[in-house]
């Protein structure tokens, strides 16, 4: 094995061992055991530092290695129709930046959590569920198998329902965990189908043979379109995608940490990083000559993702509860990815995963410091934290200029600026309605973001206190939870790369684009050397030499792409400060519309809104409706059929028990004990006859004599 695959390893091992320990014994050790999984978190977090800085950013990126093992066999060993199945660990750039993520962010809640969490019932079982949950994420994002990314998968699923659930006693945690577990079961249902459908034509599960078969040839397009539409669904539910996003925000009834892991920087991260990981599937044959435009999955997946980014803005307008605002901010960022890869820019698509799994856990974080503070989710009882929590005002102010995409000193600016760039280069070069529907989508759903979340801003630190108890009693939260606040809210700027004063942030480009070479795809960057800004060609174009060849595919798309960039640039800037603007004009304390009340049709809107659009209410009534109403159907099928039919033949067995009763009784019994009389009374009678008298004996003898003879007589 190579030192990358050796440290991928003991990266994936360490919290599957800090959670047999804290587990089995962490009761019994100080402060409940929670120093175990966040030591080995914190040595993991090490090594991925390691490999980022070491070997991806100064060395320039690593070259793609993997270790396997045969973990078993169906059919027999080298027949036909036999196959086996590996298990395997695969490194490259792509799997190292999602390594420094994911053991990132988790070790800084494992920190933060020790002050959150201070106290609680259950405190050992809580990090033991945080440890279970890092190492089911980090073998998803290791495994170079589909089917082990699936067990992954759903292991992840069930770390997640465990951790929304831990305060199980509240019916609404309850009910969160449950909904959340059945709504990712769904669209792992498209996800399992479409394991099935890969399994029967490639007869192989592993990631390299299923882009083999598809360079090869070997797929019917419709079978690929239905088996990438399948494959969609995982993430679907994963990423909180319209329509199965309905778990997200309910999943907040969980404590705030797992808030920040699970639903801001990992789990939901997962269908993204899946559809990244397959994009030469769902793009195709096409996809080795850098053609993607055709691949009906991909549309698929812009236009979900295009749409899920604008409906969930929308939604966390009207919201008042802070981490609802931030739960369907998620589903709309993430809707940002998705539409990204969809357009076939998945280095885009992943350096928004990249940028915005820190400033959004620094958000849900700073959140969860507000609530620690005054003791409620509700921003219409805030207000006036700035001075009483300095530093949890500016980290969260840093993270709202990141999402907002404030323009080039935070990150947020350069990834979304990429997503933007690609999806109008997309709808040029493809046009027609549909292709321009997701830039349209991210272009507002952009300006809603950095609205909402200044709102944000100005309903819970600046302005007057709405509640003077609560915020009399509010304080600065302690070291444990402040530090992940600061250190998250600097990576919030750093993690663009500092775009505008090195003069170039290409380093994302020029390490994931290559993430396909290993199956037969030669990338190369689209970006002009005098194009400073330029984030990224993030489109799938092959090259044989420093241009593309004049008429090509890849050379027409790099000529609409460069033709977007500026146009995108100066539309990201004007949105991100629209949306600041117009929340300044309604929730700053001199804006001039602070007091305006929504009326009409607008008042109504306000209402869908807050009604989430009633897809949680049309969910309950056709689908968890339609389950109660066959419940009651088959409960009367049960008492009027299956009963009444185990009822009749119960009473038929009975009567006829009755007759063959009365048969056996009055028949059977009768037949012996009348027997049996009448033998007793012949007996009785007979007895009588035998008196010991001689004369008697000699009267009968005559008797029977004279019977006998004339019995002869008549005879003869």
């Amino acid at each position: 094995m190579t030192q990358p695959v050796i440290l991928a390893a003991i990266i994936l091992c360490l919290p599957i061992s800090a959670f047999i320990v804290q587990i089995f014994f962490g009761r019994f050790l100080p402060r409940q055991g929670d120093f175990v999984p966040t030591g080995a978190m914190g040595v993991a977090f090490l090594l991925a530092l390691k490999l980022f800085f070491v070997d991806l950013l100064i060395g320039g990126g690593l070259e793609a290695s993997s270790w396997e093992v045969e973990w078993m066999t169906m059919g027999t060993p080298g027949a036909e129709g036999s196959w086996f199945v590996t298990f395997g660990i695969a490194v490259d750039n792509l799997t190292v930046i999602m390594l420094l993520v994911v053991t990132g962010v988790s070790f800084l809640v494992h920190v933060y959590s020790t002050g959150y969490m201070q106290g609680e019932d259950r405190y050992n079982r809580f990090f033991a569920f945080l440890a279970l949950f890092s190492f089911s994420m980090l073998g998803l994002i290791l495994c170079n198998n589909l089917l082990f990314m699936f067990i992954f998968w759903e292991l992840v699923g069930v770390c997640s329902y465990f951790l929304i659930g831990f305060y199980f006693q509240k019916d609404s945690a309850a009910n969160a965990s449950k909904k959340a577990f059945i709504t990712n079961r769904v669209g792992d249902l498209g996800f399992f189908i479409a394991l099935m459908i890969i399994l029967k034509v490639v007869g192989s599960l592993a990631i390299a043979d299923v882009f083999e078969s598809v360079q090869a040839g070997v797929w019917t397009s419709g079978l690929l379109t239905a088996a990438g539409i399948c494959l969609f669904f995982g993430p679907i539910g994963k990423s909180a995608q319209f329509p199965l996003h309905v778990w997200l925000p309910d999943a907040m009834e969980g404590p705030t940490p797992v808030s920040a892991l699970i639903h801001a920087a990992t789990m939901v991260a997962a269908g993204v990083y899946l559809v990244a990981r397959m994009f030469p599937f769902f793009a195709g044959p096409g996809f080795w000559e850098g053609d993607f435009f055709h691949s009906v999955p991909l549309m698929v997946v812009a236009l979900v993702g295009g749409f899920t980014a604008l409906f969930a803005a929308t939604i966390a307008v009207a919201q008042d509860d802070i981490k609802k605002v931030l739960a369907y901010s998620t589903i709309s960022q993430l809707g940002f990815m998705v539409l990204a890869i969809g357009c076939g820019a998945w280095t885009a698509g992943l350096f928004h995963l990249f940028t915005h799994a820190f400033f959004k856990a620094l958000l849900f974080l700073g959140s969860g410091s507000v609530i620690h503070a005054v003791h409620t989710n509700d921003m219409k009882e805030m207000g006036g934290l700035r001075k009483k929590m300095p530093i949890t005002f500016v980290t969260f102010l840093i993270g709202t200029l990141a999402i907002s995409g404030f323009p080039f000193l935070f990150s947020g600016f350069y990834s979304k600026e990429a997503v933007l760039t690609q999806a109008l280069a997309f709808a040029n070069y493809k046009g027609g309605f549909l292709a321009y529907l997701p830039f349209v989508f991210a272009a507002l759903a952009a300006g809603i973001t950095a609205f909402y979340m200044f709102r944000i801003v100005f309903m819970t630190f600046l302005g007057k206190p709405r509640n003077e108890e609560k915020h009399s009693h509010a304080h600065e939260s302690p070291l444990t939870m402040s530090a992940p606040l600061m250190l998250l809210a600097v990576v919030s700027v750093v993690s663009g790369g500092f775009s505008f004063l090195m003069g170039s942030h290409k380093w994302f480009e020029d390490r994931t684009e290559t993430i396909f070479e290993p199956y037969g795809y030669t990338a190369a960057s689209l970006a002009e050397p005098e194009d400073p800004l330029r984030v990224a060609s993030l489109a799938p174009v092959s090259f044989s030499g420093e241009h593309a060849s004049s008429g090509s595919v890849a050379a027409d798309f790099e000529h609409a792409h460069h033709a977007a960039h500026t146009p995108t640039m100066i539309i990201s800037i004007l949105i991100a400060f629209s949306g600041m603007g117009l929340s300044w004009m309604f929730f700053g304390s001199n804006g001039p519309f602070r007091n305006y009340q929504v009326k009409g049709i607008l008042a109504r809107y306000q209402k869908v809104l807050v009604n989430l659009y009633y897809v949680d209410h049309f969910y309950s009534k056709v689908f968890v409706g339609s389950i109660m109403a066959l419940r009651i159907v088959c409960s009367m099928f049960d008492k009027y059929v299956v009963d009444g039919i185990v009822n009749f033949f119960g009473w038929l067995g009975k009567s006829l028990g009755r007759v063959v009763g009365v048969i056996d009784h009055q028949g059977v019994d009768g037949t012996v004990r009348g027997t049996g009389a009448i033998f007793l009374y012949w007996g009785k009678s007979l007895r009588q006859i035998q008196t010991g008298r001689l004369p008697d004996y000699l009267f009968a003898s005559v008797v029977l004599l004279a019977v006998l003879f004339v019995g002869f007589l008549f005879f003869l």
